[in-house]
């Protein structure tokens, strides 16, 4: 007789942000979970594909091809990494490039590559803003997608060698713009040759998120079936850590001694009074259209075959968490011990 433990030891990978902080550092601890900080994503992935970790965030785009592919995977509703793509679109002065709609029969660097989960929101912005098509642009693309995904055969995509980064195509000239998931690193000297496409960004952002609700979701926490068949709450147990990390989050965002930023209060109010109490919000239900319109890109634009449904994506236990974290226009919401006090979550 083979003898399963009641509550298995687990290695759960994460990337710290400061809605993950809590669970990274131990003030909110997962009981028989050993919670491994790793840099960024591709160490996630390799170690979930190896076995070596359990559970681990991952990029969504990556992990529907995973499932697409039938991986041996679900998710728990976990979106750690989100952002929105308008201000993430850069070009040099001198192309001329001051919108969206300029961009068609142009050169432009993807960055990371071109199944990167940002991508695909960049050329839903495209499309929906300005109907641009994949097809219409030359693309660059910094990395090779993994061997199996295969790019499509309509879309004209070159790889740069491994040495030529994403800005370094748009500052040799060989790029006339820049798609990328953060705040490029622009090399001294260089300052005035990157600006940003739309200089009206953040008010073209809020407008977007007004008429879709999206808050573009770029990470989710994947977690091996074989994981939840040995500890089947493990999906909901990481569900109750993250919300709760989440509520330090919002207790230290609302902390007025916390950050030296002026102005903060307002815009905090601001995000609140348009997204509503929970303006980073876990959960299938509440991200169901979301999720629904980028499983529509992925076959789309061909990461997927076949078009996958929401609910296949999820751990049962894990969809059905009700998420508690919350934040309130004017005031702090959390414990008048400040939200530190350490919480264990799980069976022993």
């Amino acid at each position: 007789m083979t003898y399963v433990a009641a509550n298995p030891m687990m290695n759960l990978a994460v990337l710290r942000f400061d809605r993950s902080a809590a669970v990274v550092d131990g003030r909110i601890k997962l009981n028989n979970v050993n919670v491994i900080n790793v840099p960024g994503g591709k160490a996630a992935i390799e170690g979930l594909q190896s076995g070596a970790f359990d559970a681990a965030e991952v990029p969504l785009s990556r992990f529907v091809y995973w499932i697409h592919k039938g991986a041996q995977l679900q998710a728990a509703p976990v979106f750690t990494d989100r952002m929105f793509q308008h201000e993430y679109i850069y070009t040099r002065p001198d192309t001329g490039i001051t919108s969206l709609a300029q961009l068609g029969g142009r050169s432009v660097v993807c960055a990371p590559s071109y199944f990167a989960t940002p991508s695909f929101w960049h050329r839903a912005l495209l499309k929906d803003e300005c109907g641009i098509e994949p097809q219409d642009i030359e693309w660059h693309s910094p990395i090779a997608e993994a061997d199996e995904m295969r790019l499509p055969e309509n879309v004209d995509v070159t790889i740069s060698p491994a040495s030529i980064l994403g800005l370094e195509r748009l500052l040799d000239g060989t790029a006339d713009a820049l798609m990328t998931a953060r705040t490029p690193l622009v090399p001294g000297g260089h300052e005035h040759r990157v600006q940003r496409v739309l200089a009206d960004a953040n008010e073209r952002q809020r407008s977007w998120h007004k008429r879709t609700g999206f808050f573009p979701i770029l990470h989710l926490i994947a977690i091996r079936k074989q994981a939840l068949q040995a500890r089947p709450d493990f999906g909901e147990e990481i569900c109750r850590a993250y919300d709760g990390a989440k509520a330090h989050a919002y207790h230290v965002l609302q902390d007025d001694r916390m950050t030296g930023l002026p102005f903060m209060r307002g815009y905090l109010d601001d995000a609140v009074t348009q997204s509503g109490d929970d303006p980073w919000p876990y959960g299938v239900d509440r991200n169901r259209a979301e999720l629904g319109r980028f499983l529509g890109l992925a076959l789309e634009h061909g990461l997927t075959s076949r078009h996958l449904s929401v609910d296949e994506l999820f751990d049962t236990r894990a969809a059905n968490y009700t998420f508690q974290a919350r934040m309130t226009p004017g005031c702090i919401t959390g414990t008048s011990d400040g939200g530190w006090a350490p919480q264990t979550i799980g069976p022993d």
